[in-house]
């Protein structure tokens, strides 16, 4: 048996992992074309804002891949998937043959069509190198513009911002992080960030980077000129699936897998940012590019790659952000389109929370200022459990266990054992 994984994150490592817990000789061959292993990309706006240090960014021990046997060939672009001879061949031209293929390749940030986005000075957030250009030109950074309201660009900012850095967020949409929050909890950050001095526009977009060789500033639509010398791009991203468009592999959005990360193509596998799975918030495919889902999701595929049969139950999109003290989580559905939801909201000064409903299931939630009882949530809307005589226990801000503990009873058989344990086990006490 030899095995290839294209792809050096998250998904890539864990299911290097579950392969060497049942299959411990046979050869395995990792391809990467960053030269940078084993970093989180979720720690980059600490690492930017001087709050870890780059050995911090490693979530495995640079001596992994030879403790599990594995050839690293980082750097190294796979250029073609050939299923027919189940090879895959590199940019330099080389081919390198498999019996099970993984594809972890992850997602590359949007590219923005404005002139001058060639300029020095102008980045797009996503990798090791990005955030290590940032700090090497910290010092002739008085302004940074941030385009796109979304988890990129803001985490950016935020972190600049602890540096004494200028920050403006030009933001297309009506509020920052509409594809994460409603407007009640964008308003809340947006409030919370502007009173730090983060200057956040709405509604506006940039026209064009101006300078010379280096960025000197942006033109916004409506004809303003703002000044700045480093502008980071925070569009969103899409999954990396150009080098298999010559193959047999089915691509929606993201490369289809069922519930054992298979493709549609014998032996060849997929997880992480790239791969669509199903939804349990929406009960359809979809990609869900967060850290947790592909590392289970790289679980998963490493393990029926070495054949022990494994299922992935499905997974739903969690986000969290924490800027000046002040949280805030979203999973699943939060601007529910279509009919049969319903949205319960409660806004004090201080917190917000909103769960959504859809024939007494949890389908999503948001939490800001007060994030307690998010794991609760996120544990109900995983079991799809009917909570409809529990809603107003569930929008409260105080929490007691007992109230819960009937709901657990009742569902006993949705919960693996140790869930029903750790659940129904909790003390008796209201959490603070």
């Amino acid at each position: 048996m030899r095995y290839i994984i294209i792809g050096g994150s998250a998904a890539g490592i864990s299911a290097i992992e579950a392969i060497r817990s049942v299959d411990q000789t046979s050869p395995i061959d990792l391809f990467s074309n960053e030269g940078t292993p084993f970093y989180s990309r979720v720690l980059l706006s600490y690492y930017i804002a001087g709050a870890i240090t780059k050995e911090e960014l490693h979530f495995r021990p640079l001596e992994f891949f030879a403790t599990n046997r594995v050839t690293a060939h980082l750097g190294q672009r796979v250029q073609m998937v050939l299923p027919d001879s189940k090879t895959i061949r590199t940019e330099d031209g080389r081919e390198c043959p498999y019996d099970k293929l993984l594809i972890a390749t992850g997602s590359s940030p949007k590219i923005l069509d404005v002139p001058g986005k060639d300029k020095k000075g102008v980045i797009v957030m996503r990798n090791i190198e990005h955030a290590q250009e940032i700090i090497r030109r910290l010092e002739e950074i008085k302004t940074v513009c941030a385009l796109g309201g979304g988890l990129i660009g803001l985490r950016t900012g935020y972190a600049l911002s602890l540096r004494g850095v200028k920050v403006k967020v030009i933001v297309k949409s009506s509020h920052v992080l509409s594809q994460m929050l409603d407007r009640d909890a964008a308003e809340m950050i947006e409030g919370t960030m502007r009173e730090h001095g983060i200057d956040i526009r709405t509604g506006r977009d940039a026209v064009e980077i101006i300078g010379k060789e280096s960025v000197e500033g942006i033109v916004l639509d409506d004809g303003e000129r703002i000044n700045c010398q480093l502008v980071v791009i925070g569009k969103g991203v899409q999954p990396n699936v150009d080098f298999i468009s010559s193959t047999p592999i089915k691509v929606n959005e993201g490369i289809i897998a069922d519930e054992t990360m298979r493709t549609n193509v014998p032996d060849i596998y997929v997880a992480g940012d790239v791969a669509e799975t199903y939804d349990i918030s929406t009960g359809k495919m979809g990609i869900n590019a967060i850290w947790p889902c592909a590392f289970e999701q790289g679980r998963v595929a490493g393990l029926n790659m070495a054949g022990r049969e494994t299922r992935y139950g499905g997974s739903f999109r969690m986000n969290s952000l924490d800027f000046y003290g002040f949280p805030v989580i979203s999973m699943g559905v939060t601007r529910p389109d279509g009919d049969g939801f319903e949205q319960l909201q409660r806004r004090t000064k201080n917190t917000y929370t909103k769960i959504v409903l859809k024939d007494g299931q949890i389908r999503g939630a948001i939490l800001a200022g007060r994030i307690q009882k998010a794991g609760i949530l996120a544990t109900l809307l995983k079991k799809k459990v009917d909570i409809s005589n529990y809603v107003s226990f569930l929008m409260s801000d105080r929490i007691n266990f007992s109230d819960l503990l009937p709901l657990v009873m009742e569902n006993k058989e949705k919960f693996v054992e140790i869930e029903y344990k750790e659940l129904s086990q909790k003390p008796m006490a209201s959490a603070p």
